[in-house]
């Protein structure tokens, strides 16, 4: 039997019996060779894991974020009645009832434009507000709901007769959420049992109201947003239910608070 480097044959050729024979280098590059090849498959399996869990957290951050904070203030026992003391003492002490009030205000609330904004207690949400926003305007509206809350054109002003409807309404997907549904996303939380407080800012006055009606209305019901301009004063909230869809919308009413 001679042996070489790679393959020994058996001399019986005539029987035509024989064996290979692979060398101790070929039987160690073969198993290298393996390891290697799992180790990187194992590291792409975990860049995709991680590079997913990351994108979920991204997403989902925003109301996470906001149902733990919630969550977390009911339980110390809601720090927003704290904002009510706030408001009678800045109403107690300025001498001056739209500008000064407004920005004293803002400040301690952390709005920088008291130009026209919203700011809800209860459930932590406070943003800036885009004036006559077209609804039926989707670019409009999306491109509006990125920056803040919309202003449904047509509707009423604070301060004057009718409704000031505000919307937040346009995600199509849960994906969306974090970027346009997020503002309103616990308005469901607001109760007209609980006496649960809005304020808007408009051109540097605030305007206080307190929630009174709920509802739950089809996608297609506009019948809130037609009728806002007839009526007294009051503050009309509408975004997606639930929340990441639009089967539903849901409105939150308030009215103004003398």
């Amino acid at each position: 039997m001679i042996r070489g480097h790679g393959v020994v044959y058996d001399a019986g050729w005539q029987n035509q019996r024989g064996e290979v024979v692979v060398s101790s280098q070929e039987i160690a590059r073969s198993w290298i060779d393996k390891i290697r090849t799992g180790r990187l498959a194992s590291v792409i399996g975990s860049a995709f894991i991680v590079a997913g869990l990351a994108g979920l957290i991204f997403t989902f951050r925003p109301i996470v974020s906001a149902e733990l904070s919630f969550r977390w203030e009911q339980m110390m026992g809601g720090s927003h009645q704290e904002d009510q003391v706030l408001v009678d003492q800045v109403l107690a002490d300025s001498k001056d009832r739209d500008r000064e009030i407004a920005q004293r205000l803002a400040q301690e609330w952390g709005i920088s434009d008291t130009n026209f904004s919203v700011y809800i207690p209860k459930i932590g949400a406070k943003a800036k507000i885009l004036e006559n926003v077209d609804p039926g305007d989707q670019d409009a509206y999306m491109d509006a709901l990125s920056e803040g809350v919309a202003h449904a054109a047509g509707s009423s002003f604070p301060g004057a007769e009718g409704g000031t409807y505000l919307f937040a309404h346009s995600t199509n997907t849960p994906w969306n959420i974090s970027q346009y549904n997020a503002v309103f996303y616990l308005l469901r939380e607001l109760s007209p049992e609980d006496n649960d407080e809005i304020y808007i800012f408009f051109l540097d006055k605030l305007y206080k109201y307190r929630v009174s009606e709920k509802h739950v209305v089809d996608a297609d019901d506009i019948s809130w947003l037609v009728n806002a301009k007839e009526g007294s004063q009051r503050l009309i909230l509408q975004t997606c239910w639930p929340p990441g869809t639009t089967w539903k919308r849901s409105i939150v009413v308030a009215e103004p608070v003398l």
